[in-house]
């Protein structure tokens, strides 16, 4: 069963359009932006929160080559992809609906399907116990 879904930019925090590709952001853009919720972002906001590099005390270097901010992505893709890579920004960003259903799909791989079971139960433990609110999914 398909369930629709929506999350929010990990910086704007404004529902990225499905038309559009979401790009999942490495520590240190964390470092940089520590009011971050999650890891996943919208184009303009890449664009926009841009930098050139500098290694300042605390930098956490990019997997390749370093040029500027754009070195600090981590994959691009449609709103499915970088959600089951991502499965617990996913969950911050409002999207635990769709991640259960990935979990349970007849025909899921077992072993991602676990992680996701578990990944998604840890979670909802961990938000129930602190009866922080918990992201509205459309």
């Amino acid at each position: 069963m398909f369930v629709a879904f929506r999350f929010t930019c990990c910086l704007c925090r404004k529902n990225i359009p499905l038309a559009r590709d979401v790009i999942a952001l490495d520590d240190e853009r964390q470092r940089r932006y520590p009011n971050m919720r999650g890891t996943l972002a919208c184009e303009r906001c890449v664009i926009d929160y841009g930098w050139n590099c500098g290694f300042v005390d605390g930098h956490v270097a990019a997997p390749e080559d370093e040029v500027d901010s754009w070195s600090h992505h981590l994959e691009r893709g449609t709103h499915r992809a970088p959600m089951q890579c991502h499965p617990r920004s996913g969950l911050l960003q409002g999207a635990e609906a769709y991640l259960r259903s990935v979990a349970t799909r007849k025909g899921a791989d077992p072993e991602f399907a676990a992680m996701l079971r578990t990944v998604t139960q840890e979670w909802h433990e961990q938000h129930s116990a602190t009866g922080a609110p918990q992201p509205v999914t459309a």
